[in-house]
Order: structure tokens, then C-alpha cells, then sequence
């Protein structure tokens, strides 16, 4: 029976016309539906609009801070806007293209607001925020952050302001600085060469050619990236895993780069690495274990910090 009632009523909309959405709508219920609109609501352009809504609250808010931008409760109104930064990007890298979002950052060089927001900022919350977004940009093929000057001008000078102070912030900022810097390291890894945005050398440079006035580039200024990974070197746990396997990254990206070859063999970091590796390997005591069943112990091993187990450590 409701087979007849449908034919019917199509034998009458092409008999008599009308409205096709309508008598569709009526016959199959396919009228649009509420996953379509919201489809067009989380478009690009939508997407871009929000993005571009959301930086602009974050740069009046910041501008307005005035003396009050060092405070960390000032840092925890403007959280919200680089969490919300971070999840429209996060989730743009994971639709198809165009992304109008990461393309908007290149083009108008927003990164260099959060850079200055993060140097000056004193938010554990916002630093990682922070942290994060340049992560982001560092891990996306688009726009071609990584060989960017600027880009990489302005997270140095990001990271290194952050460094200083990373103490009042938490050891959780020291984690999130080393992923970065660890993501910076195995990016470069994959390039033919280091990019120029990154290693900018002076040994190439004739010191007879040099006006006699002139002060040479300390080497920290020449490749910063090996100097900020360097500090985290005698680190344990994740900080220090990142820092060093950045660090073999780089070596191993000298085997294809002359000129980074002999950066590192005229520069002091073999005795930095070694000196990093070597507070580290004096922290190895701590967890050394005793194994003895003597039923008794030297004083200076009882009185020693050394983790000793219990059914292990037998006394008199």
C-alpha cells in the first residue's frame, strides 16, 4: 500500500509540476541534512575566519596588557586564545587541503606576535601553548617553516628567552622546549644540508679580508640550535634523550655538509658534549644497587645515598 502512495504521488508531481525540493523532501526525506551544515560551518573559509578572529582577540588582549604582560595572571587570560590557535590548526593538519590557516600564519608572519608573547609571558600554561604552536609549524610541509630565516630567527630568540627563566615555570617546559628542539634537529636530519635559517658560518669568511675593527660571531650566534641543545645534554629522563638524540642528528647531518664538518672541529662543542656527558654518567651512583649478601656492610656504604634493597642489605 505505501509502495502506491509513492508512485502516485511521483506520477502526480510530473503531471501537475510544483516544487521538486519539496515533494522530494516529502517522498524521500532528502532535504538537507544537519551533518551538512555543519560541514559548511567547519569549512576552510569558516575555519580561516575563526583563526583569524581568534588572533586578533589575542593580539588586543596582549597590546592592552601593558606592565601587567610579565604577570602570570595576566599569562592565564590569554591561554585561551592560544589553545584555541593550537586546535585550529591541530585539526586543520588533519583535513584535506586547502589549509588557509597554516597559509595565513606564513604570509602574515603571525608567528612573530607569539614569539614576543612567549619571551615576555611568565605562564607555565601559556609558555607551552606557546611551545606547541611553534611545534606545529615546525612539523608541517607547508609553508616551508624550516627553512625560513625569519621563522627561525624568532623561535630562537623565543627559546633562548624562555630558557633563562624555565626554572620558575616547571620541569614540564623543559620537556616541551627539548621535543621542540629535538623536532628542529631530526627536520634538519632529512635535508641534503643544513638550511642557512639555521647554520650561518663565518669560517668561510678571509680574516685578511676583515676590517681589523671587526668582532668575530661567537659560535653560539653561529649555529644556536647545537648550543640550546647542548644545555639539556646531562639531563635525565626525556629531556636529556631529546637533547642528545638531536644532537647525534646533527652529526650525522655533518657527513653530507663540508662546511658544518669542520664548524664542529674547530668549535668547542666536543668538549661541551663531553663535559654535558660526563655529569650525566656522574649521576649514574645514585642508582647503582648493591648486590652483596654479606651480612654486613662498610660503614661508608651504609651511610651512603645508594638505593639498597632490602633483602639485599643484610645487617647484624
Amino acid at each position: 500500500m505505501r509502495d502506491q502512495r509513492r508512485a502516485f504521488l511521483i506520477l502526480y508531481m510530473h503531471d501537475v509540476g510544483g516544487d521538486m525540493d519539496f515533494w522530494s523532501r516529502l517522498i524521500g526525506g532528502t532535504g538537507p541534512s544537519a551533518s551538512s551544515k555543519q560541514t559548511n560551518l567547519d569549512g576552510p573559509q569558516q575555519r580561516l575566519t575563526t583563526f583569524k578572529r581568534t588572533y586578533l582577540q589575542l593580539q588586543r588582549s596582549w597590546r592592552r596588557g601593558g606592565q601587567k604582560q610579565a604577570d602570570p595572571a595576566f599569562g592565564a587570560t590569554i591561554t585561551p586564545y592560544l589553545q584555541s590557535i593550537n586546535r585550529i590548526l591541530r585539526d586543520e593538519i588533519h583535513t584535506p587541503a586547502p589549509h588557509l590557516c597554516i597559509q595565513n600564519v606564513g604570509a602574515a608572519q603571525l608567528y612573530v606576535l607569539l614569539s614576543s608573547v612567549g619571551a615576555t609571558v611568565c605562564n607555565e600554561q601559556a609558555t607551552k601553548e606557546i611551545l606547541r604552536f611553534f611545534g606545529l609549524l615546525v612539523d608541517t610541509e607547508e609553508e616551508d617553516f624550516i627553512n625560513d630565516t625569519s621563522f627561525a630567527d624568532r623561535l630562537i630568540v623565543f627559546v633562548q628567552a624562555i630558557s633563562s627563566v624555565v626554572t620558575t615555570q616547571g620541569f614540564d617546559v623543559e620537556i616541551e622546549i627539548a621535543e621542540l628542539l629535538f623536532a628542529i634537529a631530526a627536520k634538519l636530519r632529512q635535508q641534503s644540508e643544513v638550511p642557512p635559517a639555521w647554520f650561518r658560518p663565518s669560517v668561510d669568511a678571509d680574516p685578511d679580508s676583515l676590517p681589523s675593527a671587526s668582532i668575530p660571531v661567537p659560535r653560539s650566534q653561529e649555529f644556536p640550535l647545537v648550543f640550546m641543545l647542548l644545555d639539556y645534554i646531562h639531563y635525565d629522563g626525556k629531556v636529556g634523550d631529546f637533547a642528545r638524540t638531536g644532537l647525534l642528528y646533527i652529526l650525522e647531518s655533518a657527513g653530507r655538509s663540508y662546511k658544518l664538518e669542520k664548524w664542529i672541529i674547530e668549535s668547542e662543542l666536543a668538549t661541551m658534549m663531553a663535559s654535558g656527558l660526563g655529569a650525566l654518567y656522574s649521576q649514574l651512583s645514585r642508582f647503582a644497587t648493591i648486590t652483596s649478601v654479606r651480612m654486613h656492610l662498610l660503614t661508608i656504604l651504609a651511610k651512603s645515598p645508594l638505593r639498597m634493597p632490602v633483602d639485599q642489605c643484610l645487617l647484624y
